[in-house]
């Protein structure tokens, strides 16, 4: 029993020293596996499209200056009415096109015509109130020729025949007068255009002074705008401006010219008037209101690039080129031209010819390998050594035991 003892002992201590062993080759193996999968990954290449990638070039750099306002007639009247009255012969309505001196409508007024008659009666009474002075004035000249009368007399004859001319001068003059004003009920237009607004109705009683009409001539259309009076040294007489329109076939340009120039500034806004004149026969309606932008100056710019290439930060403006097939950051100094254009010219940090990415997302990394469209592309992935046998290994057949012959 004692020998049995010491056999199975022995026996246990062989068994927990192998199963270490194995344990510990284990381990090992698998930490070389771990080594073998930590080995660097090959670097992917950033490929590019054709919108991914310009060319800094020359370009001509235009410097302009948003503008927006209303759209109004520079020639444009107001018809009112000067009496009181009832509106009739009014034909004409807003929309509708007038020449000048063209009736427009007219003004009943029961209170210029009974005037008119008691202006006629006022004239009619110094007729006869004159007829009589003056017969008078001719009897008592005879008189006084003849010396049957003194001169006092006479001189009283001719201040009574002076007064009854005067009256009917005066008679006649306010005869006139209450006539013009009865002419005045006619409304015509002073000048020729586009009947804009009509505010009175055919029968409407219309009170005196009231607007009747408004008329514009749509051949002098203008933008009206404001400039903010820093800028107002960078005006020109004659600078044309291109405002956007959109219609229902898409959106449209028309150009306008600056012809006026307010030299009042506004002092709240601190603003300047300007106006920019239409072409004529434009379609566009008064009232509109327009935006787009102030051509102020052009010049040629030896570099530049789009302007989505050119980013910034805290340290400036930089883009991101293309040096010896990988991504460079570069930092660059542009001028801000405060323009529409898609592109900005850079002074200083790149040259003519140099290959810029059109960033519209995540930006690459620093050295990172590109590929230029057209450029082949090698997309094989590099094996892993161990892998590459095991792949080898298995691609062979295996080997078939033959029995030996006894």
């Amino acid at each position: 029993m004692k020998k049995l003892w010491v056999g199975t002992a022995v026996v246990l201590v062989l068994a927990l020293s192998g199963g270490g062993y194995f344990a510990y080759s284990k381990m090992s193996g698998d930490a070389g596996s771990a080594a073998k999968k930590g080995e660097k990954k090959p670097e992917i290449a950033l490929a590019l499209s054709p919108l991914d990638v310009a060319t800094a070039s020359s370009a001509t750099i235009a410097q302009t200056l948003s503008v927006s306002g209303s759209v109004e007639a520079a020639k444009q009247a107001v018809v009112r009415s000067r009496h009181s009255g009832i509106a009739t012969q009014m034909v004409k309505r807003a929309g509708d096109s007038v020449k000048q001196g063209e009736l427009l409508a007219r003004v009943d007024s029961d209170e210029l015509r009974l005037r008119i008659g008691e202006r006629e009666a006022s004239v009619r009474q110094a007729q006869a109130a004159l007829t009589v002075a003056e017969s008078a004035r001719s009897q008592q000249r005879s008189l006084a020729d003849r010396g049957f009368i003194s001169k006092a007399a006479l001189d009283s004859v001719e201040s009574n025949s002076i007064s009854a001319r005067t009256a009917l001068e005066t008679a006649q003059s306010q005869l006139a007068m209450a006539r013009n004003q009865l002419a005045e009920t006619a409304l015509t237009s002073p000048i020729t255009g586009v009947i804009a607004k009509r505010s009175i109705e055919p029968g409407e009683r219309i009170g005196s002074e009231a607007q009747v009409f408004q008329i514009i001539d749509p051949n002098s259309l203008e933008v009206a705008v404001q400039v903010p009076a820093e800028r107002a040294p960078e005006l020109k007489i004659g600078q044309l401006a291109t405002f956007q329109i959109d219609t229902s076939t898409g959106a449209s340009k028309v150009e306008a010219k600056l012809s006026r120039i307010v030299p009042n500034a506004s002092i709240g806004a601190r603003t300047v008037e300007t106006r920019f004149a239409l072409p004529s026969g434009s379609p566009i309606p008064a009232g509109a209101f327009l935006s787009g932008q102030l051509l102020i100056s052009q010049k040629e710019a030896p570099v530049a690039v789009p302007r989505v290439a050119v980013r910034g930060d805290g340290g400036g403006s930089y883009v991101w080129a293309i040096k010896d097939g990988k991504a460079a950051r570069v930092r660059v100094t542009t001028i801000d031209t405060d323009s529409s254009n898609d592109k900005i010219a850079v002074t200083a940090g790149l040259t003519a010819n140099s290959q810029v990415l059109l960033l519209r997302g995540a930006e690459p990394r620093e050295g990172q390998t590109v590929t230029l469209p057209g450029a082949a592309q090698n997309t094989a992935t590099p094996v892993a050594p161990q892998a590459a046998a095991t792949a080898d290994a298995a691609s062979k057949p295996s080997a078939t035991a033959t029995p030996s012959k006894p």
